[in-house]
Order: structure tokens, then sequence, then C-alpha cells
């Protein structure tokens, strides 16, 4: 494994973070790492995820849903850093369960058990995550239970997430200081 080291930032890059988190707050070593590259990082502040009209801005999920998707990718993934900052960020105010939260982890049954919604977003973001169709079961699971909007959404920030994890597999980002470690899956 090759040590994780942060590149140099330039000063254009130190102030799109100092926009996204503002200090005294220390952004998530992802972004440092987008920062070598300022139109890079820009792009990813301003486009689809964290633009003013980014996914995780429309205001059309509700934000346990929008978790379950991202949390089930990026830990059907195995990208630590995301999946913990995360849950560590946005669990305390998803409305998902720290059972729930690790169960998108090892795949044990979660208390409170998954709804049909919940299975529904479990079945898009396992796709995703395995880069396939759906099967016949997850297809009709998830038309019972949402709408052609909610789905073109969970898709598109499924496969977001997709990209996510694995600029942070490739890249090694470490954990982020204060986030929880990825359960270990059977």
């Amino acid at each position: 494994m090759v040590e994780f080291v942060l590149p140099e930032l330039p000063d254009e890059s130190k102030a799109i973070l100092d926009a996204v988190v503002p200090p005294p707050n220390r952004a998530p070593l992802l972004y440092l790492a987008m920062g070598a590259n300022p139109a890079v990082l820009r792009a990813y502040a301003q486009g689809p995820i964290l633009g003013l009209h980014g996914l995780l801005h429309t205001g059309q999920l509700d934000p346990a849903d929008r978790e379950l998707v991202i949390l089930r990718v990026t830990g059907r993934r195995r990208a630590e850093h995301e999946w913990g900052v995360h849950v560590a960020y946005f669990g305390r105010t998803s409305g998902l369960t720290r059972s729930q939260q690790a169960a998108t982890v090892t795949d044990e049954a979660p208390d409170p058990a998954w709804s049909p919604r919940q299975w529904a977003i479990i079945g898009i973001a396992d796709a995703i995550a395995d880069q396939r169709p759906f099967t016949d079961d997850e297809d009709a699971a998830i038309r019972a239970v949402l709408t052609d909007a909610e789905r073109v959404e969970f898709l598109s920030v499924a496969s977001l997430y997709l990209g996510i994890s694995a600029l942070c597999r490739v890249l090694e980002i470490p954990r982020e200081p204060g986030a929880p470690a990825l359960p270990e899956s059977p």
C-alpha cells in the first residue's frame, strides 16, 4: 500500500476549499487530494453533487433515503473514507440507525428492518455498485414503491458515488480523523 500524501495546494484550490468548508473546519481528505488541480476541484465543488443545484441540494430525496444509497454504494465498493465521512457527518441527522448504517456494508439484518422502499433503494445501489442491470425482482420492487423521478435521482446519486468510491480507492484516501471504520463484511 502506498502512503497517502496530500498534494501541494495552489491558492485557487485553497480559496475553493474555504468556500466549500469554511475555516476553522478542515476539508475532507478527498477534497484536499482533488485540490492539486483547481479546475477539477472547482468542477466538483460547483458541479453535480456539491454545487448549488447539485444532487445533495435538490431537496427531493429524504435525507435517510439519500444517505442509504450513498452508504450502500460506498460500503459495497469498500470506500472507507467516503462511507465514514457520511456516517460521521450526515449519519447523525439522516434518521438511519447505527445498525442500519452498519448493515449497508455487512448485509446483516438491521434494527429496525429495511422497509420495502429501503429495499428498493438498496437494489438500485447494488446494481450501480456491481455495474449491472436490475434483476427482475429488483425492478419489480423498485417500480412498486418509487416514482420514475425518484428512480432517476437515486440512480444518479448512486452513479456519482460509484465514481467517488473509485477515487477514494485508487488514491487510497485514508479514513477521516473521527470517522468510523467500515464494519467487516462477511
